[in-house]
Formats: structure tokens, C-alpha cells, sequence
């Protein structure tokens, strides 16, 4: 939708959001403490004729306002020790040694890339190392030029890509450095740091959240609890927790266990939590066969009283996923995993742990996967920084990436080098789509790379369409459904695919 309006529409569309959407929500504070202050101080006699109601939803707001700070100002203050990013068993590197490990990123990059003459070629991977770097400060702000990039801002980036500090480590890097020169064909300039001039850093750069109304955070527990615990136990779903692991658990229905598929588990991305995949769910799902369902608090919109938000480890989370999955396995080849957007990291991580002799996933269906292509400044820089252009920017940039939760998820527990997902780490029997007009994922690139470099993974564009919007388009949950029965391999048909295309 976005790209196919004028730039007059967009900016249009964005003041109607914040007009009418985000202002109206942040101005619920504001409003409440000016009303509270008048009926009580300046106009007296408005006190009776407002609701006690009213007076309770204020305290409700300012006492939540203040824990909002004190949580914020916490999680400021007590970064992730870097020993939460040490995790023998689910971080090796798939290409060995940090230079490997980038020259096979790189490799996977340029396959990516058009087929271009050698002087073009240099020119857009420039280009796109630019989209790592910003120049300026506020509204001044913009992407950095290449020439204006030194070999100390690099040296910082690749400190955080391989080592999540923003120490340089020099001896370590310098090496990786030369490889990005060779591979871009232009070395950095060497001269002193340019202060204006700033590498994209995830895990160190300030947290961007900002604070929503406990009204907000009610009407995403009532969806994401309330609704959506009610929707899945109408079809069958139990909500069962393992180490702090909330999934919801429908067994197998056949009599003799011999008869039952493979399970299928499904991991939502970052939203409101399971029930806004509820009409894709209900076309996956199937009587006979186990059925996992899986959210992470820490991306579903919820607040937790706890300072530290909770947020757990990769290896904490895919060990109980792996878990819980394996409990449902028996002896089977494994699961057949099916995930959205961040989602598709956790599967990925769930990779790095399926070893015999019971592996966790057999077969995977990606939808809109963020963990493709990490080395390319895409996701960061269009998710996690960027300023709102347009309507669904607006919304987007306030309702989700800058909720607390989300923010801390992605600004300090958000590891490049356990996220980048390697494709030859896919099992035979994988489907990958992509959304062709993804603000975020690179689809057209992804596609190009994973032809290249794993011809044998089912691929599918939908053309004309948004990130998550084949959720709400019967073309696209089609598509994404077809998709995930080809490599899914199950017996039985187990949705009616007309219904969902017409």
C-alpha cells in the first residue's frame, strides 16, 4: 500500500495517525491529570458530577506512569552481562572462525545482489553498508555517505555483529575489516572518528521505548489472554507453562497413536500474541496430529510487574521449546515447525539445537522471516530506527516498536551472530515466504539468495503485499498454507483450500 501512494498521501495518512490514533493514546495521561486537577483544585463543584470511576482511572494511569519510569530507568541502568550471550551449545558459528563466518554472510549477500558490472556491483554494496551508519543528530539526522564512514566506525559495528561490545578489539577485527574492503572494493578511510557519524548498535545504542497507557496494555491482555485463551479452548486447545513457558497443547484425536502425523508447532512473531493468527492457525491445524502453539511475553504487547522485563535467553527458550516439542514427538523424524517474522528466529535457533537422535524440527515453513540476510541493514534500520514516513509507519513505530517490551527485546537481547540465520542450516523439506512490498525483510533479495544457495527450498512471493498482510488476505493464507502442506507431507487434507483462496 505504502509504496504505491504519492508522497503527498503518505504524509497525509501519517498526520491522520498521529492525530487521530497515537496522540489521542498518549494524551490519555495528560488529560486525566488535567482533569483530575481541575475537578479537584480549580473547580470544585465539577467534582460531584464526575464518576469515582473516572478518579480510579486516573491513579491507575499515574501510579502505572511512575512504575513505567522506574522499569525504564532500570532497564537503562542494568544492561545484559555479555555473559548472557555465551552459549556453547546454541552459538556455534556455522562458518567457524569470525573471517568465515563473514565471508560466508558476504558470499550469501552478493548473491543476493543483481548481476551487475564490477563498478555497479561496488556501488550498491556500498550503498547498502551506508544504511548501517547515520550521520547527525535529531532531526538532522540521515544515513551516513559512504566517504563519510572511517575504518573506526566499522571497526565499532563489527565489535557489536561478532562480539556485542563496543570495544574494538583490534587485533581481532582488523583482519575483518581488510575482508569488507576487499569484498566492497574501496578501502575505509583510516583518518580519525567523524563524531557525527554513528554505527546502528542494537544491543548498546539508548532504548527507544516509549510509555503507553495501562488502558493499552488492558485492551492487549484481553486479546492475547482473555480472547484468545477463549478462542483456542473452544477448539480443543489446553494453556499449559513450562520454566515460564506458556503454549497451548490439542493432542492427537486418533485412538491409535500409530495414525497420528507428525506435530506441528507454531511460533507467532512480534504483536498481540497467537489469537491474530487465529483463521491461519485454524487452516494448519488438523485432528490428527498434535498441535503446539507458541508466543513470547516479551514481544506480545504484555507488561509485567517485574523491573527486569522478562526476557529470556536463546538457549533458555529453545531448550524448552525443544523440550515440549520432543515430549510430543515419541521416536517420530520430528516436528513440522511453522513460524511468522521473529518467529522464524526462534526456529532458527531451535536449528542450532536439532541434533539426533530426536531432532526438534524436520520440516520448517517460514512466513515473512527476519533472520535471512541479517548482514544487511533492512530490519534495523527500518524497524528498529526508523523516523515514520507514512500511515502504517506511524502505528507501527508507537504501538509496537517502541513498546517497552518489544524495544528491550530488540535493543538488548537482540544477538546478530545466534540471529543470522545460515540457509544450509534448513532441513531438505523447507518453505520460505516472502512478502513482496516487506518494509522490513529484504524479499526480493532473500529470494535471489536462497535460489542460489539452496535451489532445493520451496519459495514463494506474494506479490502486492505487506509484511503480516497475508494474514488478512485469503490469496496469501492460501498460498502460505499450500506451501506449508508440500513440505509438510502430511496424509490427511486438512483444510478446504478454496475457502481460503476465493
Amino acid at each position: 500500500m505504502s509504496s504505491l501512494l504519492p508522497s503527498k498521501t503518505h504524509r497525509g495518512l501519517a498526520i491522520a495517525a498521529r492525530l487521530f490514533m497515537v496522540w489521542p493514546i498518549k494524551a490519555i495521561l495528560p488529560l486525566s491529570f488535567a482533569r483530575f486537577i481541575l475537578a479537584h483544585s480549580l473547580f470544585p463543584k465539577l467534582k460531584t458530577s464526575i464518576p469515582r470511576i473516572a478518579d480510579a482511572e486516573f491513579f491507575f494511569e499515574a501510579a502505572f506512569f511512575v512504575h513505567y519510569k522506574i522499569k525504564k530507568h532500570y532497564l537503562i541502568n542494568n544492561p545484559p552481562s555479555s555473559k548472557t550471550y555465551i552459549y556453547p551449545e546454541i552459538d556455534k558459528q556455522t562458518g567457524g572462525s569470525p573471517e568465515e563466518c563473514l565471508a560466508k554472510h558476504l558470499k550469501q549477500f552478493s548473491d543476493a545482489l543483481p548481476v551487475v558490472g564490477p563498478a555497479e556491483l561496488s556501488l550498491l554494496k556500498q550503498k547498502e553498508l551506508e544504511g548501517w551508519f547515520t550521520w547527525g543528530h535529531g532531526s538532522k539526522r540521515r544515513v551516513a555517505k559512504f566517504e563519510e564512514i572511517h575504518r573506526v566506525h566499522v571497526s565499532r559495528w563489527l565489535a557489536f555483529l561478532f562480539w556485542d561490545t563496543e570495544s574494538t578489539l583490534q587485533p581481532l577485527i582488523d583482519p575483518l575489516i581488510d575482508q569488507l574492503e576487499a569484498w566492497v572494493g574501496v578501502e575505509f578511510d583510516s583518518g580519525l572518528e567523524v563524531a557525527d557519524v554513528k554505527p546502528l548498535i542494537l544491543s548498546l545504542d539508548p532504548l527507544r521505548a516509549q510509555h503507553h497507557p495501562i488502558l493499552h496494555y488492558v485492551l492487549t491482555h484481553l486479546a492475547a489472554y482473555t480472547v484468545g485463551w477463549a478462542i483456542f479452548k473452544l477448539r480443543g486447545f489446553e494453556r499449559k507453562s513450562l520454566n515460564g513457558q506458556e503454549y497451548f497443547h490439542r493432542k492427537c484425536k486418533e485412538t491409535d497413536r500409530s495414525k497420528c502425523q507428525k506435530p506441528l508447532a507454531f511460533i507467532s512473531g512480534i504483536g498481540i500474541g497467537l489469537v491474530s493468527y487465529e483463521s491461519f492457525i485454524g487452516a494448519l491445524t488438523a485432528d490428527n496430529r498434535d498441535i503446539l502453539l507458541f508466543d513470547l511475553p516479551e514481544i506480545s504487547l504484555r507488561w509485567t510487574p517485574k523491573l527486569q522485563h522478562e526476557t529470556h535467553s536463546p538457549l533458555e527458550t529453545a531448550s524448552t521449546i525443544g523440550d515440549i516439542v520432543r515430549g510430543c514427538v515419541k521416536g517420530e523424524k520430528g516436528a513440522h515447525a511453522v513460524a511468522h517474522s521473529f518467529g522464524c528466529v526462534i526456529i532458527q535457533w531451535l536449528l542450532r539445537l536439532n541434533t539426533a537422535p530426536t531432532p526438534i524440527c524436520s520440516s520448517v515453513t517460514m512466513v515473512d522471516p527476519v533472520c535471512f540476510l541479517l548482514i544487511s541493514p533492512s530490519v534495523a534500520q527500518h524497524f528498529c530506527y526508523r523516523q515514520p514516513k507514512n500511515f502504517l509507519d506511524e502505528l507501527v513505530d508507537y504501538f509496537v516498536a517502541r513498546e517497552i517490551g518489544v524495544n528491550n527485546a530488540l535493543h538488548r537481547h537482540f544477538q546478530w551472530k545466534i540471529n543470522a540465520l545460515d540457509p544450509n542450516m534448513l532441513p531438505e523439506e523447507s518453505a520460505v515466504i516472502l512478502s513482496e512490498l516487506d518494509s522490513y525483510v529484504p524479499s526480493l533479495h532473500v529470494e535471489r539468495m536462497l535460489r542460489k544457495e539452496r535451489p532445493d527450498v520451496k519459495v514463494k512471493v506474494l506479490k502486492r503485499m505487506f509484511h503480516s498482510e497475508f494474514q488478512i488476505k485469503g490469496e496469501g493464507m492460501g498460498a502460505a498454507v499450500v506451501m506449508s502442506k508440500l513440505v509438510d507431507r502430511t496424509k490427511k487434507s486438512f483444510v478446504n483450500l478454496k475457502s481460503l483462496v476465493n
